[in-house]
């Protein structure tokens, strides 16, 4: 009875919060925790071009960046 109170609150979690039951099923499947997700969106060309350039010449790391930027303006950094 103990497997079906486990199963049950296993079903009860999943249904919670999908997205830490997929991080360990992805865990399960690659031995790797992933905190980061893969964005894709558009932006002007230059200011691509720009940014990427800037960044190269600072070493700055654009993901890195624009992540700081987002929390930022979020209000968490």
């Amino acid at each position: 009875m103990q497997s079906d109170k486990f199963i049950q609150k296993a079903r009860e979690i999943v249904k919670r919060d999908s997205a830490v039951f997929d991080t360990l099923m992805d865990f399960e499947k690659t031995k790797k925790i992933r905190s980061k997700t893969r964005l894709n969106f558009t932006v002007d060309k230059a200011v691509a071009m720009n940014f990427k350039k800037f960044s190269r010449e600072k070493g700055y790391n654009m993901s890195a960046k624009i992540e700081q930027a987002m929390q930022k303006m979020m209000g968490e950094a």
